[in-house]
């Protein structure tokens, strides 16, 4: 098979992008093991199966469409068929007229009736149909299945490894990025005879002046690998972006097999989900002076002896690309850690920056050890109680960091002083697959208030309302948080023993003192 044909077989739409037990040709056989990533659950999954001998027993693969189950069981197959039933994929039926419960509800009479453990790989959406739908004859599972649902995972003769605690992701310190996405690209690129897709790249040389395989050279490039990485990671903080196998190998063949250069498949990919969240992270839609002048000035022709030395080394080392000035917006991001000629793309770095996922994840590993409580009440105080004030008080302005505006009563603005701080005791530990959100603990004066979720949407509202940012209905999925955080703080702060009243200019307060009301005019 030649390169283009090798690369065919990455894409969703490929006959090989489902796993079966039926072999392929021995070059896609070379190729699917050569790509193989071997992953945290695959190892557990191991380990369960060598540790089950009872023939009660059922090992349940759960995950997603797509994220691989069915080629981990596929891997294994030919080992422990003779001591296992083996079933890939529950939606796959045993009659044509029968639909998935159906199926399941006859897989587990097979089992029940045979002398051999049953391993299944099943999306966790059937478990919850066959747990509303499943046969009453079948209660132990169904009721195994509510057990699991409710975060057990090892129990009786059942056994559950979830992909979803396995995340792909991870945030700690030293270890930002994913393991799995930088092995597979890796793994596509790898200079190395057994590699089948280098070794036909090789062999083609006389073709390497075509798109494809300047993309592909481009992609070798380790730097752009992990910014890749990085980016994907910024998809799945921002929009909780799912990563299947199945997607990653098929947006590695888009970067590759598009339409365009790889800078512009990256960010303009036609189709949804993947595609729509990176598009949003287009560098393009950045705005500086820098990055503004360079377009217009390649968009008028003028003359830049610095851009065209590098352009010149990038044509040597890449290949020659008909690219509009967006597209070199794009290169300069892109490949903003490989070293070209004169390096005039890394002038533009600074401009490329992304603060604000540098400062979620900061904050996140700062929850996730505990171990700088300074740093971390920087954050509370200069951010999160800071934005928490500011928009509370956005419809009585002039108030100071301690105080609050609790409402108006016919012309009369009710406010009151309050300390919000950092709940040290009520500080918890996300959990290292939990990467999407942080729960943040603040008190209102001695009172403790329920933890709130922060996700990366909330931290850039509340920087940006320290900017004096208004959020608006297109805040709506993030405001709702924020507000309830707000009617929680004057929930609390409402019980003050002092309150402030203001009209035309003129303030009296209300104070509560042994039992009596005592109200004082204001200077």
């Amino acid at each position: 098979m030649n390169f283009l044909q090798l690369l065919n077989t990455l894409s969703r739409s490929s006959a090989q992008a489902v796993s079966t037990l039926s072999k392929s040709t021995d070059e896609i056989e070379e190729l699917r093991s050569h790509l193989y990533v071997e992953t945290e659950i695959e190892r557990k999954f191991l380990e369960s199966v060598e540790a089950t001998n009872k023939k009660e027993s059922i090992i349940f693969l759960c995950g997603s469409s797509g994220d691989g189950k069915s080629e981990i069981l596929r891997r294994h197959h030919s080992k422990y068929k003779n001591d296992f039933l083996y079933h890939l994929d529950a939606t796959h039926s045993f009659k044509p007229d029968q639909n998935a419960v159906e199926a399941l509800n006859e897989l587990f009479d097979r089992h029940q009736a045979n002398e051999k453990p049953l391993i299944v790989g099943i999306n966790i959406g059937m478990l919850f149909n066959f747990q509303n739908s499943g046969d009453d004859r079948h209660l132990a599972i169904k009721q195994a299945i509510a057990r699991f649902i409710d975060g057990e995972r090892s129990f009786d003769n059942y056994q559950f490894l979830s992909f979803e605690d396995y995340p792909k992701f991870s945030l700690e310190e030293g270890k930002v990025g994913s393991d799995f996405i930088a092995q597979l690209l890796a793994k596509v690129t790898e200079s190395d005879d057994r590699n089948p897709l280098y070794r036909a790249y090789v062999h083609e040389a006389d073709r390497h002046q075509q798109r494809i395989y300047q993309n592909y050279r481009i992609l070798q490039e380790p730097e752009i690998q992990a910014l890749i990485v990085q980016l994907l990671l910024h998809a799945r903080l921002k929009y909780d972006q799912f990563f299947s196998a199945r997607a990653l190998l098929d947006f590695i063949y888009n970067l590759l097999v598009g339409d365009s250069v790889l800078f512009d498949n990256l960010f303009l990919s036609p189709g949804d989900g993947l595609s729509n969240s990176l598009k949003s992270l287009d560098p393009c839609l950045l705005r500086s002076k820098r990055i503004d002048e360079f377009v217009i000035q390649r968009s008028l022709a003028v003359s830049d002896a610095e851009f065209d030395e590098f352009k010149d080394a990038f044509i040597k080392k890449y290949g020659d690309f008909d690219m509009e000035p967006s597209s070199w917006i794009r290169a300069f991001y892109v490949m903003k850690g490989v070293d070209v000629g004169n390096n005039y793309h890394q002038t533009f770095s600074e401009d490329f920056r992304r603060k604000l996922f540098e400062d979620y994840i900061h904050v996140w590993q700062l929850h996730h050890t505990l171990d700088n409580k300074k740093l971390l009440r920087e954050f509370y105080d200069k951010i999160l109680i800071a934005s928490l004030i500011k928009f509370a008080n956005r419809m009585f302005t002039g108030l100071g960091s301690d105080s609050i505006f609790l409402g108006a009563r016919n012309g009369v603005n009710i406010t009151t002083k309050l300390r919000i701080a950092m709940d040290t005791k009520s500080l918890e530990r996300p959990d290292s697959s939990h990467i999407q959100s942080f729960n943040a603990a603040i008190k209102v004066g001695d009172e403790s208030i329920k933890p709130f979720p922060v996700t990366i949407s909330f931290l850039d509202l509340a920087e940006r309302i320290m900017f004096g940012y208004r959020p608006n209905r297109h805040d709506k999925n993030t405001i709702v948080i924020l507000e309830e955080v707000i009617d929680e703080v004057i929930r609390v702060a409402s019980n003050n023993d002092s309150l402030t009243f203001i009209r035309d200019g003129r303030e009296w307060s209300l104070l509560l003192e042994d039992d009596e009301f005592i109200v004082e005019a204001c200077q």
